[in-house]
């Protein structure tokens, strides 16, 4: 499990979370199944999980995907005289929608307690022209800590009203982590049309822990991880002035 966190976290790092999309479209998905479809007599399933309604099922493991006790209200249990239903219930998905969180919030604190333990430091940065003579490299340091994927983020600001993008991603960062980050000039200059060169800029670095947003057994929402592990816990920054 903890192979398939530390994944999902390398390819969501400094990515925007997708889980009210992906929640919307597995409703749409039950939605489209007919009320009425059943599935009974299944002999070899687990004790409970032997007679559903297709839809209710699909709604269950909506609600446990998600983490979503309010999808739960739509799973309805088909009762049979010989074959155990109780599996596929509003009971039975609460109870499993709050065992996937519990086992969420042990996660999320794991990963809270080693980073807190050893948080590293944006030590500095500097902003420098690139070899080409025309774009520019962000090179930043960092002092040793838990190594773990970051999202950078590097903004100009107190240029206009809204800080200027340079550049934002996810990267894995360790003690001895050396990066030296291409940033187009092309690409600033959409952003920031009034950009001269030879002129010094205050440029922004935010640095913060990327938890993502779950993974196969259990996707998190934006509010569920803001409560159990707050993004100013896990988030630093560090103002320098550049000449550009």
């Amino acid at each position: 499990m903890l192979v398939c966190l530390f994944l999902q976290l390398l390819l969501s790092a400094g990515w925007a979370s997708d889980y009210a999309q992906r929640k919307a479209a597995a409703q749409q998905h039950c939605e489209a199944i007919d009320p009425g479809q059943s599935q009974s007599g299944l002999a070899f399933n687990p004790d409970g999980y032997k007679s559903y309604y297709v839809q209710s099922e699909c709604f269950q493991n909506a609600a446990i995907q998600f983490r979503d006790g309010a999808l739960c209200d739509r799973v309805r249990r088909r009762y049979s005289l010989f074959w155990s239903s109780w599996g596929v219930s509003s009971g039975q998905c609460q109870k499993l929608v709050a065992q996937g969180l519990a086992a969420d919030r042990a996660e999320i604190e794991g990963v809270r307690r080693s980073y807190l333990a050893a948080v590293p430091q944006l030590k500095s940065f500097r902003v420098e022209r690139n070899g080409n003579g025309r774009d520019f490299d962000i090179v930043p340091e960092f002092t040793a800590g838990y190594a773990h994927g970051y999202t950078l983020t590097f903004e100009i600001v107190e240029v206009q009203q809204q800080p200027v993008l340079l550049h934002s991603d996810g990267y894995f960062i360790g003690g001895d982590s050396r990066l030296r980050i291409f940033v187009r000039q092309a690409e600033v200059r959409t952003r920031f049309p009034g950009m001269e060169l030879n002129h010094v800029y205050k440029v922004r670095a935010t640095m913060t822990l990327s938890m993502g947003n779950g993974g196969l057994s259990g996707y998190w929402s934006d509010a569920f991880l803001e409560n159990a592990f707050p993004a100013r816990e896990r988030t630093q920054s560090l103002t320098i002035e550049s000449r550009f």
